[in-house]
């Protein structure tokens, strides 16, 4: 089996502008509040922010995508290994239910380790909320669609990120339960080259595409004109 290059990492802004209509996107996100944490993972916290400019590992909110108007759930694996913690869950899930609410159809794109180790049961428990606001948005006749980047693993390829009405996934990108370092500290062997990557998951049924993420945009106006068809609605200009 041949395995493909493993992919340059694109960052949760980049595949952002590579998606939404130039000048359409509007971030839902409010800021985040850290209480009650050690020291050391409050240092772990500013540096990820310092290193990406970003408050936590995931980025949410509306765009048009070829004039249609799509919810947007987008991880920043340099955030912390895209790590999903209480706080980027509760955000997750506040995003799933606006765009339930507003009648939207939603498009995920994790870049992921799982959850946040720094804090345990908490954070794994997470997951179980984020897929139920996934599985009302699905209930309530919307399209769920997900663009699996490298790498994706853990608990988020394992809940939210297989739940897609259409997967598609970036080539050459890492997507399993068990990252492969995880594997070969659990069984003293090296994960079989080339189970976990989009192409064999692909050929196997998990994943409907590879797609290049410059071909996701197109991608998603051609599902979405199947899954919704007429007019998508347009972006309220930002209050002033």
């Amino acid at each position: 089996m041949s395995v493909a290059a493993k992919p340059k990492r694109l960052t949760a802004r980049g595949l952002l502008d590579l998606v939404v209509d130039p000048g359409s996107f509007r971030s839902w996100d409010s800021p985040v509040a850290y209480t009650g944490h050690s020291d050391a993972y409050e240092a772990d916290l500013a540096a990820a922010r310092e290193k990406t400019g970003e408050d936590e590992s995931v980025l949410t909110g509306e765009g048009l995508v070829r004039g249609r108007r799509v919810a947007l759930v987008v991880c920043e694996f340099g955030f912390l290994g895209g790590s999903i913690g209480v706080a980027a869950a509760d955000r997750l899930t506040d995003a799933v239910e606006r765009a339930t609410r507003e009648g939207l159809p939603l498009l995920a794109g994790p870049a992921s380790g799982g959850t946040r180790m720094q804090e345990g049961t908490l954070a794994f428990l997470s997951m179980v909320k984020i897929t139920a606001a996934v599985r009302r948005h699905k209930e309530a006749g919307l399209p769920y669609l997900v663009y699996l980047r490298h790498p994706t693993t853990g608990g988020v390829m394992a809940s939210w990120g297989s739940l897609g009405h259409i997967t598609v996934a970036e080539p050459g990108a890492l997507l399993g339960f068990l990252g492969p370092r995880v594997y070969e500290a659990l069984y003293g062997e090296p994960f079989p080259e080339g189970v976990q990557t989009a192409e064999n998951l692909q050929a196997r049924g998990l994943v409907d595409a590879v797609l290049k993420p410059e071909e996701l945009a197109e991608t998603v106006h051609r599902a979405l004109s199947m899954l919704l068809p007429g007019p998508g609605g347009t972006v309220p200009a930002p209050a002033s």
